[in-house]
């Protein structure tokens, strides 16, 4: 026959009773299911024109907070996130988001409620960055939507092929880096780390030996940017 617990007041119960309630947090690249519970309407600053959608998200007690996906760009353009709120639309099974007026901690602002509430697949890649007081700090990114449950994105859903879309972002998306680099520090005397130009060896280059390194870093520049990849 069972038996019941029976519990004594004590430090280690005083620490477990300071962590009740504590909302844990998303805290790694991955996929996640689970609930939009607060959409807000955020727009640009100083002329830009640019507009996101700000959702708040609970994947079984794991919140993240200020997943942006931008919409529309400074210049007023339409970008990538355009489709993921298309592709967001068909998860959530709505087919019209209504913004709505509301007063809230930091004064009007526009919300979406009749997404609020609604089940959703997101897959999420955490960015590295330097706070402005220069101490490490991480956000999270919406790559991609997709269904709870089946976990087929809307492009799958489409062309009636298996999920294998969020599989493959499991796979091979890692974690992206933006943090500030330290600056390099000079290397031993004459020598500047970095500097095609510095002494080598202590004995300083003659012009011609400078005009060439000039010409092999210039050369480098040039193949960097010579790549036909996009900004």
């Amino acid at each position: 026959m069972n038996q019941p617990m029976s519990f004594a007041w004590n430090p280690e119960g005083a620490e477990m009773a300071k962590k009740a309630g504590a909302a844990s947090g998303i805290s790694e690249t991955g996929a996640y299911e689970g609930t939009i519970t607060s959409a807000i309407y955020t727009f640009g600053k100083d002329g830009s024109q640019s507009q996101a959608l700000e959702l708040s998200f609970d994947s079984n007690g794991a919140k993240a907070n200020y997943l942006r996906i931008n919409f529309v760009g400074k210049d007023g353009q339409p970008t990538f996130g355009m489709g993921l709120i298309y592709a967001l639309m068909w998860v959530v099974q709505v087919k019209n988001l209504q913004p709505v007026q509301v007063q809230g901690e930091q004064g009007t602002e526009w919300t979406c409620p009749n997404i609020i509430g609604k089940k959703a697949g997101l897959f999420l890649q955490k960015t590295l960055y330097t706070k402005n007081d220069g101490a490490d700090g991480y956000r999270f990114e919406i790559r991609n939507v997709f269904q709870p449950g089946t976990r087929r994105t809307y492009a799958e859903h489409s062309e009636n092929a298996p999920a294998e879309d969020i599989a493959a972002l499991e796979a091979s998306m890692k974690d992206r880096d933006e943090r500030l680099k330290t600056p390099q520090h000079s290397g031993p005397r004459g020598n500047v780390q970095g500097n095609p130009y510095a002494a080598q060896n202590g004995v300083p280059q003659s012009r011609l030996q400078q005009a060439a390194n000039q010409h092999t870093a210039a050369a480098g520049q040039m193949s960097e940017f010579d790549d036909d990849i996009p900004f």
